[in-house]
Order: C-alpha cells, then structure tokens, then sequence
C-alpha cells in the first residue's frame, strides 16, 4: 500500500497528503497540471476493454463572468445504469474533487470548489476510471454551470503547484 509521494513530507505540499489514494498515476503526477501527456493515445471512449485502471486527461479553457458567482459542476453520465462495475476517482487541476461508484451511486454531479478552478484560463481534469470487469466506464464526462447569480466573493485559483514543480521537489533538483 502506497500513500502520497514523500509519505509525512508530501511533494505536493500545497494539496496536502490526503489529496492522493496512492495509484500509481497518482505517485506519478498524471493529476497534476502539465503532466506530459503527450504520447497518451486519444480516445472518443472512456470505456474500458479489460478490467484495471485507466487514466484520462483533458483540459478546459474557462471565460466565467466578472462581478458573478458561478458554481461549476462535473457531471458523469452513463446510460447503462448502475450494472457496470467501475470507480471514477476525479482530479481538477490537481485536486482530489470526488470519486463517482457507478454501481452504488446515487451522485452524477460533483461540485467543483472555486478555489480548484482558473476562472479565466486553461484548467486540467483527470480521471482515474477502476474498471472491475471490461466494458466498463462512463458514457460521458462534462463540466456543467450549476448556477451564476451577481455578487459573490471575487474567486481565483488556489496556489498550488504543477507538474514540473512537484516533480522538481520529489528528485530534488
């Protein structure tokens, strides 16, 4: 069983060691903001075709409003109901935002705290999806305005690092 990288001396120390569950991915910093995904096939399905874990990256660019308040939600759809063994644990920027259990359910949409959103530029969302049996995974993944009203308090992203800066921590150089 592993923890966050660096166990009680996290390299992340901004999301803090109960940001991670210890997959491997995670040890590697696929959650993370320029992680390099390059070489990563592209996909139109998030399905899986035998069991284990899969991880997909993808990012958003936002323009939310000025002077508004805007919750933003990401929604998890699958049509086949709750037949489909799998978990979605889900990543925004980095940040652990939920885990969707398809065959437990009932919760679809997750709400993403403001603090984990770039209200006005590019935002990353990973997904590690653990498949139990193959041909298992959601049909779909969207973000989803959850309400805009006028006022609020000014939001901007929480200070955290990003890829290469964790990495830097972790290799010490």
């Amino acid at each position: 069983m592993q923890g966050a990288e660096g166990g009680d001396r996290p390299a992340d120390t901004a999301r803090g060691l109960y940001n991670n569950g210890g997959l491997y991915g995670e040890r590697l910093g696929w959650h993370l903001p320029g992680a390099p995904d390059a070489s990563w096939a592209r996909t139109a399905s998030l399905k899986s075709d035998r069991p284990g874990v899969r991880w997909y990256r993808t990012t958003a660019r936002l323009d939310l409003p000025e002077g508004a308040d805007t919750a933003l939600g990401l929604r998890i759809e699958d049509a086949g109901g709750r037949t489909g063994k799998y978990r979605v644990q889900i990543f925004v920027n980095g940040w652990n935002t939920g885990q969707y259990v398809n065959d437990v359910g009932p919760q679809q949409e997750f709400v993403i705290p403001s603090g984990f959103l770039e209200p006005h530029g590019e935002n990353t969302v990973a997904l590690a999806v653990t498949a139990e049996q193959s041909g298992v995974g959601p049909d779909s993944v969207r973000l989803v305005n959850q309400g805009t009203v006028l006022g609020g308090v000014p939001a901007g992203q929480n200070a955290a690092p990003g890829y290469a800066a964790v990495r830097d921590r972790r290799t010490g150089r």
